[in-house]
């Protein structure tokens, strides 16, 4: 199984029609500002559709350090 995520994996995630809204509802659940769906592997960690109202940044597409997350 490969590592990455084919880009076209990811643009179909992120342009899902309810994704947004389960997105917004996890929002809503958790009182946080953020939300995203990720593609985690052991060596890698890649964001796939992201709502970002805290304005930390995160795009779909963009990698965070693995030491960086939890």
């Amino acid at each position: 199984m490969p590592n990455s995520l084919p880009s076209v994996t990811m643009t179909a995630l992120s342009r899902l029609p309810m994704m947004e809204t389960i997105l917004r509802l996890l929002q809503r659940t958790t009182g946080l500002r953020i939300a995203l769906v990720a593609h985690v592997t052991d060596t890698s960690w890649t964001a796939c559709a992201v709502v970002d109202d805290a304005d930390f940044g995160l795009k779909p597409g963009d990698q965070l350090e693995l030491q960086n997350t939890y």
